[in-house]
């Protein structure tokens, strides 16, 4: 069984943790919930 993570918020910190999140166990399963039509990201 997968373990879940969920984060509130779509901005910079939130997705900072996602992407650290995924790098430290790349089976999670991450959702990220915002209110905002646009997340943070950098290329």
């Amino acid at each position: 069984m997968n373990s879940k993570l969920r984060i509130i918020g779509g901005v910079a910190a939130g997705m900072s943790a996602a992407a650290k999140a995924r790098r430290v166990n790349p089976e999670l399963d991450i959702k990220v919930f915002t209110d905002d039509p646009y997340i943070s990201y950098s290329s």
